[in-house]
């Protein structure tokens, strides 16, 4: 497995709320194999919140944390995120997904954000809201890049990430040349540039029509509970797969 991906693994593992999610994981993974665990990780956060919500009353006793309900909603986005990561990278781990790739969460800062991710309009910069970039180590241009939003409810911010997409899509259409121009859009990202949405959907709203407009934007839509779901969405273990498809 790349350095790249133990560094990630282990600042996962380090969270001090991490450990529990973590047990349960592996519990499912012993249990169901690490595929079908993917459609599990719902399941998991709920399952943990006990033990977490306990881990952070600790951390409140001895004066490190001061609110319990703010903390346990960020603990829940940031727990969720680092679980979908670091379950992708035991995937890895386990020869299920290509050793070439590489999985960087909260990439802001990276390079080919810069470079691919980055929408003009006119003097100023659009960014994704991304928290988990994907790309290959053996040739990042012309291998595609992959972002990944990855939220426990659609209310939080599924439609910053659509909105960005559709002035990714205009930026490099070759088809746009008026709106464009009236915009001042331009962008280096290629058509091997993919955004995906990843989700708990634990308040449902994936059934709310105006909800699920918002997915048909994206190029893959993942949801972490076992069941038939209606295009565009699917179960979170079609994605090995689809990332052993797209970097065959």
């Amino acid at each position: 497995m790349r350095k790249a991906n133990v560094k990630t693994q282990s600042e996962i593992e380090s969270r001090y709320y991490f450990r529990p999610i973590l047990e349960l994981f592996r519990k499912k993974v012993d249990d169901i194999g690490p595929v079908q665990a993917l459609d599990y990780l719902n399941a998991i956060m709920n399952d943990a919140d006990d033990q977490v919500t306990a881990l952070i009353r600790k951390r409140i006793k001895a004066g490190k944390i001061k609110d319990l309900a703010q903390t346990r909603k960020s603990v829940a986005g940031n727990g969720f995120q680092g679980l979908v990561a670091y379950s992708l990278i035991h995937l890895q781990e386990e020869g299920l997904l290509p050793d070439h790739l590489l999985f960087v969460l909260k990439p802001k800062k990276h390079s080919l954000i810069d470079q691919y991710a980055t929408i003009k309009v006119g003097n100023d910069v659009q960014k994704p809201d991304i928290d988990l970039l994907v790309y290959s180590a053996n040739d990042s241009v012309r291998q595609p890049i992959l972002i990944y939003s990855m939220k426990t409810s659609l209310r939080e911010r599924a439609g910053q990430t659509y909105r960005w997409k559709l002035l990714m899509d205009i930026a490099t259409s070759k088809d746009a040349t008026t709106i464009k121009e009236k915009y001042g859009l331009s962008s280096k990202a290629s058509n091997n540039f993919k955004v995906g949405f990843i989700t708990t959907n634990f308040y449902n709203e994936i059934m709310n029509p105006q909800q699920r407009g918002a997915l048909s934007f994206f190029d893959f839509v993942y949801l972490c509970k076992p069941g038939d779901w209606d295009t565009p969405v699917r179960n979170f273990s079609a994605v090995a797969g689809d990332l052993r498809e797209i970097y065959a």
